[in-house]
């Protein structure tokens, strides 16, 4: 992290998300019922949905960021993906149950009066805490690199999003003398919590199962280690998220006339300049070995020789020595 305040933000984001979703889920759940704007009812369970991915990001930072011990060499990065995925399921369920009730009242229930006009100011009021936790929980996901407070950033942007659609709902309601217009803003709101309930089920899914960095990322690690004095090519590179962390094994190509302490100097050079540019490098592993074409060449050289020398015993495994017929 760059600076010093942000290790404070990162332990304290959760709490944070934590409090201010209570407020709004209160504020906006007794002024929906009041206003009777059943958008707005929806719009508190967005703050209740909140509270749970705050609750997440408290115990998934808390418990990924433990250190490796020996019952956990890999860290416990994974438990932030395993939250992600119970809160995505959670989050499914909630969804669909709001969906119906919303299909149901438009379809079934004929409403004929517009929510009060106090709904609003609910909604506007929420637009502004919702935009503000945006960016304060955005900053924290850059600087932690953390799954589940990349989410709650996420959920805030929605969240806000579908705050101003409920206050223009109710307004529409009541300019056009159309009831039924913030019912209709409620159903694409509960579309919206199932759209973002399918997205983090899935990226935790990927995550669990050891995904491999960007392809972006990948050629960064791939380049540094290429330019990286005394490498002569890159043969293999192996990459994962572990939680917030970057793991990664590398296996570069070296001249045949390097010691081992040599070879062993350049790859300390190449973990050196990849963690200086690479951000949240968890383990980074770099191994040494001849390069492909001075294996290629040798083979060529052994060929030749052995051409020459026919009367020589073939060395096993070695399809250069075979004498053609």
């Amino acid at each position: 992290m760059r600076y010093k305040h942000c290790v404070k933000c990162s332990k304290y984001i959760g709490w944070f998300g934590l409090v201010a979703n209570f407020v709004l889920m209160l504020m906006n759940l007794f002024v929906g019922l009041v206003a009777g704007s059943q958008a707005l009812v929806v719009g508190s369970m967005y703050s209740l949905k909140d509270m749970a991915t705050s609750v997440f990001v408290i115990v998934g930072v808390t418990v990924g960021r433990k250190p490796l011990d020996r019952e956990h060499p890999y860290g416990h990065g994974k438990i932030e993906f395993l939250m992600s995925l119970v809160f995505g399921l959670v989050l499914l369920f909630l969804a669909a149950f709001l969906l119906y009730h919303a299909i149901d009242t438009l379809l079934v229930v004929k409403r004929d009066v517009a929510p009060r006009l106090i709904a609003v100011w609910a909604a506007f009021v929420s637009v502004l805490a919702y935009t503000y936790a945006f960016y304060y929980a955005s900053c924290v996901a850059i600087e932690s690199n953390s799954p589940v407070v990349r989410m709650m950033a996420r959920h805030h942007h929605s969240d806000a999003i579908a705050a101003g659609v409920a206050g223009l709902g109710i307004i529409g309601s009541h300019a056009f003398d159309l009831p039924w217009v913030d019912t209709l803003v409620a159903f694409f709101e509960a579309l919206d919590l199932m759209l973002l309930g399918l997205k983090v089920f899935w990226d935790s899914c990927k995550g669990l199962l050891d995904r491999s960095l960007d392809p972006g990322v990948r050629l960064m690690i791939r380049k540094i280690a290429e330019s990286t004095e005394g490498v002569k090519e890159v043969k293999a590179l192996k990459t994962r998220l572990t939680g917030h962390q970057i793991w990664s094994d590398l296996i570069i190509g070296v001249d045949e006339t390097l010691s081992v302490d040599e070879a062993h100097e350049i790859c300390e050079r190449v973990k050196l300049r990849i963690s200086e540019r690479l951000r949240h490098v968890g383990s980074l592993s770099v191994d040494a070995e001849i390069c492909d074409s001075e294996i290629e060449k040798n083979r060529e050289l052994s060929s030749r020789w052995r051409s020459n020398n026919p009367n020589l015993a073939p060395v096993p495994g070695d399809t250069s020595a075979a004498v053609k017929s």
